[in-house]
């Protein structure tokens, strides 16, 4: 399952299948990636990891945290950032498209 999830193996993260939610947010100086997991109640290991990366980044380190997060929301079966951007600017230009087209109406209301 690992070598489906390249990026989180090489983050250290071995028991990819227990992972259970994410949240990545922004601290003062750096950027926080949380990575909670599944367990027992008498498991040994933790219930969840961060992981700290400098809020000004270089590409490298840019790639590797949205290949995390890639990684993240398709194990989880959520949408990809990508996705939802992608959706939102469709709708977004629908309601562009229709507030043009009621605009020009009423211009050719006023003009005739």
């Amino acid at each position: 399952m690992n070598q489906a999830y390249p990026t989180l193996a090489a983050m250290g993260i071995e028991d990819i299948d227990r992972i259970s939610r994410f949240r990545l947010r922004d601290a003062d100086t750096h950027k926080e990636l949380k990575v909670w997991f599944e367990r027992d109640a008498d498991s040994c290991l933790p219930a969840s990891l961060k992981f700290r990366f400098p809020q000004v980044i270089n590409r490298e380190v840019a790639q590797a945290l949205d290949a995390a997060i890639d990684e993240l929301e398709r194990l989880l079966g959520r949408q990809s950032s990508r996705e939802r951007l992608l959706q939102e600017l469709a709708r977004f230009e629908q309601v562009m498209n229709d507030k043009m087209s009621e605009l020009r109406r009423r211009m050719s209301r006023l003009a005739g």
